[in-house]
């Protein structure tokens, strides 16, 4: 079992968004020495895993430090709000290659970071079903489309008043970051950004060309952008382009019934048919969008991914993100990590997890135990109680690539298992 410095399970009470007098904390965009030195040791235990790999399997930190909104109004105190700069801090402290935020435009054409344009999806303590509103708000109001930043930095996402950070803010972190690995001869780390919001495309590459408050933008090749709008991922393109921002990296999100087909889909996204191959028509079209438009890879459903996605990828040079959400139990079943290291024999492969300590364990353990260390020993008790060891020498090598024709089994959600 590997274990890394820190686990954002134990992490030491967390700052709030802003100081004395409602000015943002200085200390939640930069990385004191400690800090530093805890995330260039966690880079080591990442290394790892890149080796293994032939340096083709990335570890992508989702919302920071997966999504807390799906447990309800509130979450188990154990975890940081997702998007958070405290989420997005302890995931570059626990040695994440790369950061997924999503980001919608403020009433004031700021570029926030949350998951929803409604507030009470992610606001602490909320009715997510949105029935309950604060005094003199409806549901056309209590938007982020609707508040100014400073009204948004004022609705806790959390009970140590964490809040909603702007994406120039969490720039500011990301390249703090950056400049203490490149000094160190490390890969930065890439900013995933979902683009939810349509409508942000021209003030998101104001930020990109200008930086803001005197801080430098994110460079371009440190990011990848994603989003199931297709159509405003084809507009950030041509104005990016326009803008001669060339070499922008766009992954487009791919949903299910892209793949097998809306008529085998149920009301609750799951597979009428699970045994069910991909729909004719999904490869081309797929192809279309990806090669069509020059875009970067394949943004899928971990539980999606088959071997024809796989053939698409490599024909083209192209990488594949594979997505998670709200599964956290990686060491229950194992098809995941087997899923994640045949991609990695033939594309390169980000994936989106919810806890990238525990995710790098398990794909670390199911490397190891796959490929085979020498003589390894296993322990068992007899009926009567006595210790039994056993020594044996693994297969060198375990043919797992099957797993891409049946793909790994959906599991139930973390936050419905009753865990915390």
């Amino acid at each position: 079992m590997f274990t890394s410095s820190i686990s954002t399970q134990s992490m030491p009470h967390v700052q709030a968004h802003s100081d004395v007098g409602g000015q943002p904390d200085r200390s939640l965009t930069r990385l004191n020495e400690g800090e530093k030195q805890t995330m260039l040791q966690s880079r080591g235990y990442s290394e790892m895993l890149k080796e293994r790999t032939g340096h083709h399997l990335l570890l992508t930190a989702h919302r920071g430090t997966g999504p807390t909104s799906v447990f309800g109004s509130t979450f188990p105190d154990k975890y940081l709000p997702e998007n958070s700069l405290q989420a997005i801090k302890a995931a570059i402290l626990d040695g994440a290659d790369a950061i997924e935020i999503d980001i919608f435009k403020s009433g004031d054409g700021k570029v926030v970071v949350t998951h929803d344009d409604e507030i009470w999806r992610n606001a602490f303590g909320a009715d997510r079903s949105g029935a309950q509103l604060p005094a003199g708000e409806t549901k056309e109001s209590y938007l982020v489309g609707q508040k100014t930043v400073a009204e948004l930095q004022n609705i806790p996402l959390g009970r140590n008043g964490e809040t909603m950070p702007t994406l120039a803010e969490v720039m500011e972190l990301v390249n703090d970051a950056n400049q203490t690995l490149t000094q160190c001869g490390k890969n930065p780390i890439i900013l995933n950004i979902e683009l939810k919001d349509a409508g942000a495309v021209t003030e998101m590459l104001d930020l990109l060309a200008d930086g803001s408050n005197g801080q430098s933008a994110t460079p371009l090749e440190n990011i990848v952008f994603c989003s199931f709008k297709h159509e405003a991922l084809k507009e950030l393109k041509e104005r990016a382009e326009q803008r001669g921002m060339m070499g922008i990296n766009i992954a487009p999100g791919i949903k299910t019934a892209d793949l097998f087909g809306k008529d085998n889909m149920n009301p609750d996204f799951s597979l009428k048919d699970p045994a069910a191959g991909y729909h004719p028509q999904a490869m081309h079209d797929l192809r279309a969008l990806v090669e069509g438009n020059g875009f970067q890879g394949y943004d899928g459903i971990l539980w999606d991914l088959r071997q024809p996605i796989v053939d698409l990828a490599v024909a083209g040079n192209k990488a594949i993100h594979a997505s998670t959400s709200d599964f956290r139990q990686y060491a229950d079943n194992r098809d995941f990590s087997h899923v994640l290291l045949e991609l990695s024999k033939r594309v390169d492969t980000f994936f989106k997890c919810d806890n990238v300590d525990d995710a790098r364990k398990v794909l670390l353990e199911s490397s190891i135990l796959l490929n085979g260390i020498g003589i390894q020993m296993m322990h068992k008790q007899t009926e009567a109680g006595e210790d039994c060891f056993y020594f044996y020498r693994p297969s060198d090598q375990q043919d797992i690539s099957g797993i891409l024709q049946s793909g790994a089994n959906k599991p139930i959600a973390y936050s419905k298992l009753g865990r915390d």
